[in-house]
C-alpha cells in the first residue's frame, strides 16, 4: 500500500512470501485500509488500562461515538485473547454500516495475533482494495482496443472464451467480462504467485489472430474497479505507468 512501491517490487515481496499467509477476501477501500493500518501503528496497548470486559462493554455501547469506538475495535484486535477475537466476530455480525469494514479489519488482525502466537510463527496478512479468496487476489483487468468502436461480435466472443480458458490453464477464475466500444474489462481471482504477464501474453498472441484487435498495453489492477472515464484516463497515461504499486502496464 506504499505509494513507492513499484510493480516489481510487489512482485518480488509476493514470490517471498512463505505458505502462512492469510488473504483478506472481502472488498474494503484501499484507503480505508490504509486508515486502519496507520493508526493502529500509533496505539499502545500496553498503556490501557480498561479491562478487555470493559473494552468489550464500550464497543457495544450505543451512546459511544464511532471514532472512540475505532479506537476500541483496535484495541481489541491487537490484544492476544480468544475473548477479545469472539467479541469482534460477534460485533461484526451487527455492527453500524459505517464500522462494518473497519471491524472486518480488525477481526482479520485479531486472528492473525492468535494464530501467530499459537502456532508460534510469525503470520502474513494480505489485503488489497478487491479482497480475494483462498490463495487468489481479485484483479481488475483493462483490454484497451487497436481500433475503438470497431471491435465486433465475434472478436468478443473470442476474448470472452480465451480469457475463460487461459483463467483455468493458469489456475486462476474468472468471474465477469464487460464490453466498451474502446476497451473491455475483466475481474478475476487469479493466484498470488501466478505468472500473470505470462498468462496475459498467451492469451494476446491467441486472440489477436482473429484480427489484432486487442492492444498489448493491458493493464491490471487490484487496488479497485474503475469506472468508464477512469480506464478513458489510464489508457491515455504514459506506458509503464503505475499507480500506488498495484496498477501496471502488462506490455
Amino acid at each position: 500500500m506504499d505509494n513507492e512501491l513499484n510493480y516489481n517490487n510487489i512482485e518480488d515481496l509476493i514470490n517471498n512470501i512463505s505458505s502462512n499467509y492469510k488473504i483478506l477476501e472481502e472488498t474494503i477501500d484501499i484507503e480505508l485500509q490504509r486508515e486502519f493500518f496507520e493508526s493502529s501503528q500509533k496505539i499502545d496497548i500496553k498503556k490501557e488500562e480498561r479491562a478487555i470486559s470493559e473494552l468489550i462493554d464500550d464497543m457495544n455501547m450505543e451512546s459511544i461515538n464511532n471514532n472512540d469506538k475505532k479506537t476500541i475495535i483496535q484495541k481489541l484486535a491487537m490484544m492476544d485473547s480468544v475473548e477479545a477475537f469472539r467479541a469482534l466476530e460477534n460485533y461484526s455480525k451487527h455492527a453500524p454500516s459505517e464500522l462494518k469494514d473497519w471491524t472486518i479489519l480488525a477481526l482479520q488482525q485479531s486472528q492473525m495475533i492468535l494464530q501467530s502466537s499459537l502456532l508460534d510463527e510469525q503470520q502474513v496478512f494480505i489485503s488489497t482494495g478487491l479482497g480475494g479468496k483462498n490463495d487468489k487476489l481479485r484483479y481488475f483487468l483493462i483490454f484497451p482496443f487497436n481500433s475503438p468502436g470497431e471491435v465486433n461480435s465475434i472478436q468478443q466472443t473470442t476474448l470472452e472464451k480465451e480469457l475463460k480458458f487461459f483463467m483455468e490453464q493458469y489456475g486462476s477464475d474468472f468471474e465477469e467480462i464487460e464490453f466498451y466500444d474502446d476497451f473491455a474489462t475483466t475481474l478475476a481471482l487469479i493466484p498470488l504467485k501466478a505468472d500473470i504477464q505470462s498468462m496475459i501474453k498467451d492469451l494476446l498472441n491467441e486472440c489477436n489472430q482473429y484480427g489484432n484487435f486487442l492492444s498489448d498495453n493491458i493493464i491490471i489492477t487490484n487496488i479497485k474497479r474503475f469506472n468508464s472515464e477512469e480506464i478513458q484516463k489510464i489508457i491515455k497515461k504514459s506506458e509503464g505507468h503505475t499507480e500506488n504499486g498495484n496498477l501496471k502496464n502488462m506490455k
